[in-house]
């Protein structure tokens, strides 16, 4: 039996996010601290403060692209050598200003931020300045050490803005842009520290990328599953940084579990191929497939789903946050999940709710799943899992895969790890926008061979 092993052994810090740290989930409006938007756009009649509100319901197109994610101990999806000493370079606008922001780079929302900017959690702190006005992702410079200047990939939404304060700018890598970067390894994972000088703002990337010069978000520091260590690590992120104490909340956000947004969606959208069918809120997706040598197969070549030995789909939130993730892989190819290896770990479901998803042994429930390891650290993460499966139990247990006619189905990982200090903070998450859409999208979900 294919069973869950353990999760977080192996992974990126940068997805990791970890228990511990006071405070329950904020998810009040912004505290009004701008009031400006010097980039052109239609607005609606607002005072002063910040105003969120929709710009459009536009379908987001479905993009194909090669996802360097794979499953725990399964064979990683094989891509191509990438260069690590170039940076992409996206679509901005001209140096004289007189052109706009590349509208497949504009959020579908307007945040009452400058230049389009994104806010990675409620209580952004922006203060109303010269600097802090200018700042703009999209024309944001990046030095590596060799001197080489590039700009971020993707746009405002894949690098959210934590905070911005006397020169200083931390801007959030989301899921969403780590998945995207088109030269792994060339830009530190967690936060971007950007500096103001000589009236332009820039990033200034170490000579070495690595986890021991990577600073991490509150979030991604719970999610390591030490909460003594968050608060220790933190410390140590803002003495590097030069950041003094009274300034950490308005430059590195609430000490909470998960940053999202204040409401859950109103508006869906159907979508659906010969493996799968569902309706989503504004979210925007990626998708791959992979041969049986784990080679990306592009999409012109016209290879169908149900051919491929491996299709991958996920989605990111209007934050480049990941909050939906499915593997769809042939019965016997090398993606297959592997046998257990951390037996003494045990899990909890929470928050069980039912959804769509039929596999060959029975219906599959959503559920917030927090596993405990015998050292006593947590994670939790939202996915799909058997509705027979106990709410306590062995990890063990707990099969990463199910069967689905002749494919296996990995839907274990749609939101996380996530770190919570204790059960109130659990229960504040299964109140929250976020899971309610999970709930919504996982009760219309349907893996079958459609047309």
């Amino acid at each position: 039996m294919d069973n869950i092993e353990k999760l977080i052994s192996g992974a990126d810090p940068a997805k990791q996010e970890n228990a511990g740290g006071p405070g329950p989930l904020q998810l009040q409006d912004p505290v009004p601290i701008f009031t400006q938007s010097p980039w052109p756009i239609k607005r609606a009649s607002q005072a002063n403060g910040w105003r969120i509100f929709a710009a459009g319901t536009a379908v987001v197109a479905v993009t194909a692209g090669i996802i360097v994610w794979s499953p725990w101990n399964a064979p990683p999806v094989t891509v191509p050598a990438a260069p690590t000493t170039t940076l992409p370079v996206d679509p901005s606008p001209d140096p004289s200003g007189s052109a706009s922001i590349d509208d497949s780079y504009r959020p579908q929302t307007d945040y009452g931020l400058p230049n389009f900017l994104v806010p990675a959690h409620q209580n952004v702190f922006f203060e109303d300045s010269t600097a802090c006005n200018a700042l703009d992702v999209s024309r944001l410079v990046v030095r590596t050490s060799a001197g080489i200047l590039g700009t971020l990939p993707g746009g405002p939404a894949a690098h959210p803005v934590i905070g911005c304060r006397k020169g200083v700018a931390t801007i959030m890598t989301s899921d969403m842009a780590s998945d995207r970067s088109a030269a792994p390894g060339t830009l530190p994972e967690g936060i971007l520290v950007a500096r103001w000088k000589d009236d332009a703002w820039s990033i200034e990337v170490p000579a070495t990328v690595g986890s021991e010069h990577e600073m991490f978000t509150w979030p991604q520091l719970r999610a390591q599953g030490n909460p003594e260590s968050a608060a220790r690590i933190m410390a140590g992120q803002l003495s590097d940084m030069g950041i003094k104490p009274e300034d950490s909340t308005k430059l590195m956000g609430p000490n909470v579990p998960s940053w999202m947004g204040k409401t859950a969606s109103t508006d869906f959208i159907e979508y659906g191929n010969r493996l799968v069918s569902f309706t989503y809120p504004n979210w925007e997706f990626k998708e791959s497939m992979s041969d049986e040598n784990g080679n990306p197969i592009a999409e012109e070549k016209g290879t169908e789903l149900t051919e491929a030995a491996r299709y991958d789909l996920q989605a990111f939130d209007s934050r480049g946050k990941q909050v939906f993730g499915l593997s769809s892989v042939k019965k016997g190819s090398i993606f297959e999940p592997t046998a257990c290896s951390d037996p003494e770990t045990t899990y909890r479901l929470d928050g069980e709710s039912p959804s769509g998803v039929m596999a060959d042994s029975g219906p599959l429930k959503l559920a917030l799943i927090t596993k405990t390891t015998a050292e006593g650290g947590e994670h939790s993460w939202v996915g799909l899992f058997p509705v027979s499966l106990p709410a306590t139990g062995k990890a063990c247990n707990v099969r990463i895969g199910v069967d689905r006619k002749d494919r296996t189905l990995m839907l274990t990982e749609w939101v996380g790890p996530m770190g919570f200090k204790d059960q109130s903070e659990r229960n504040a998450y299964l109140k929250s926008p976020e899971y309610a859409d999970a709930k919504k999208v996982a009760s219309l979900l349907n893996f079958d061979h459609v047309g």
